[in-house]
């Protein structure tokens, strides 16, 4: 990954906001941080610190969640073998709590962190004197995306949240209704779209907000909450704004999660040489040798031990005799794998051998948020919904990315939403996309291990809340009913 300003500033503030903040109590007495110092943000530099922690504190936290709870959880990857080795990730698919809890799917500490740095930003800001004002705005813009993204994470976790909008010293306060925390997160992505740029350096791109970003997060959005016509209207943006374009070699399709690509959207950067390198678990489930050599899984990374699509979903996404160029490049073997039948994730197999091999904080593949051919394809079930109902639009954009992987176009046949979300399904493997989407499409039961008939009205999409936050709220926060 290229360098970008913020990696330069951000480990240093890291520790700077740590030491300043005090720990209160509401949604994680270790989390929810509040300044205990009035000169806590006093300069433009200290700005651009503080924004660098945000990112700092997102990339901390999301990889891991994103891959274990929107892939794993919507039966997309299962243990290299389901009898022996088998890895506890596997049961979350079976959305029982004991797995959900014990892989964090019960706890939303981490999110909390970024909300809680991004309201210090966007307090502070108005207080700097002698600010220039475009990088007041890209600040402003920035801290405002990164909020919104992060509660749209959170909301779509857990359903209604707690909502802080401050930094200041707060009692506990319950959890609100998802309507009113959507309403803020449309809010904070009009304001970044309002104040970022269409681009800014090259170092920078895709790693730091822009104003494509902010619309392909509020396209999402939009989405999720049915409002097919607006998410068309934002994608269609993002995609006539000409900053983005499909790499259409298909050998050279990997060079996605290397990062910062042609149709990089928004995506988490990883950079050994300014300390960015983080244990990542993804990258440990999912490659073995001679890509990833952990030991602490207890299978030295082979393959034994690697978390897999199940063969039936290998099948149905690339079935035999069928060219896709996706299925030799999101796919690999290793010299030492033990079933060529059990192709495992190899997009991040660009990783870097770099940082403390000791400890395995080695990873220099970026972790994609969105991109162009995700946009694309949400644009595509976006045209085929009853609601804007343009089937022939949305063929077009389906098979825009069917074409750059040499796959054959649609024409017709079968359900054409179901056609776009099972592309959806091949094109963004692993990048923690699926569960989110099939609980949009109202699918879950249909693709998944989740299969009651009313699992949307009941709840069931929605990941318990860990009871030692319940109970340090004073039982201001209440637990999800489908989990009571």
């Amino acid at each position: 990954m290229k360098k970008n300003n913020l990696g330069k500033i951000a480990g240093l503030f890291l520790i700077y906001s740590l030491l300043i903040f005090s720990c209160k109590k509401v949604l994680n007495p270790e989390v929810i941080q509040v300044p205990t110092a009035g000169n806590a943000i006093q300069t433009a530099a200290d700005v651009d610190k503080a924004v660098a922690a945000a990112y700092s504190f997102l990339r901390t936290v999301l990889p891991d969640k994103v891959f274990l709870l929107g892939d794993v959880r919507a039966n997309t990857f299962e243990s290299y073998n389901q009898s022996s080795n088998t890895r506890p990730e596997t049961l979350i698919a079976t959305n029982t709590i004991t797995p959900l809890l014990n892989n964090g799917g019960g706890d939303w500490s981490g999110f909390y962190r970024v909300i809680a740095q991004c309201n210090l930003v966007l307090e502070k800001i108005p207080t700097i004197q002698n600010y220039d004002q475009a990088a007041k705005r890209r600040s402003l813009g920035e801290a405002s995306f990164l909020r919104g993204l992060t509660y749209f994470y959170l909301t779509r976790f857990w359903g209604d949240v707690p909502m802080n909008l401050s930094s200041v010293d707060i009692d506990n306060i319950p959890r609100m209704p998802q309507a009113q925390v959507y309403d803020q997160i449309k809010k904070d992505l009009d304001v970044a779209s309002a104040n970022l740029l269409p681009a800014y350096s090259a170092g920078d791109k895709a790693v730091r907000a822009t104003k494509g970003a902010a619309w392909a997060i509020k396209a999402h959005v939009l989405a999720w909450l049915q409002d097919y016509s607006g998410s068309e209207k934002l994608c269609d943006s993002v995609i006539n704004n000409g900053q983005y374009s499909l790499i259409t070699d298909t050998t050279q399709l990997l060079k996605i999660f290397i990062g910062k690509s042609q149709e990089g959207i928004f995506e988490l950067n990883f950079d050994a040489s300014l300390k960015e390198v983080q244990k990542n678990k993804v990258y440990n489930r999912t490659l073995g040798r001679p890509w990833y050599t952990d030991q602490s899984d207890g299978g030295g990374g082979t393959e034994l031990y690697l978390l897999c699509p199940p063969p039936a979903l290998l099948t149905q996404m690339f079935p035999a005799g069928e060219v896709d160029g996706r299925k030799s490049t999101w796919l690999t073997n290793s010299p030492k794998n033990n079933s060529p039948a059990r192709p495992y994730l190899g997009k991040y197999r660009t990783l870097q051998v770099q940082g403390d091999t000791t400890s395995q904080n080695i990873n220099e593949s970026n972790i994609i948020i969105t991109r162009l051919a995700d946009i694309m394809l949400l644009r595509a079930e976006a045209l085929a919904s009853t609601q804007v109902n343009r089937p022939a639009d949305a063929i077009t954009w389906l098979n825009k990315v069917r074409a750059r992987a040499k796959a054959r176009l649609y024409t017709s046949g079968g359900n054409l939403q179901d056609t776009i979300l099972l592309e959806r399904r091949k094109e963004l493997l692993g990048e923690g996309q699926i569960f989110f989407d099939y609980v949009r499409t109202r699918k879950l039961a249909a693709y998944s291990k989740i299969t009651q008939a009313d699992w949307y009205t009941k709840g069931a999409w929605l990941l318990p809340i860990n009871q030692t936050l319940i109970s340090q709220s004073g039982f201001v926060i209440t637990q999800n009913s489908f989990w009571q």
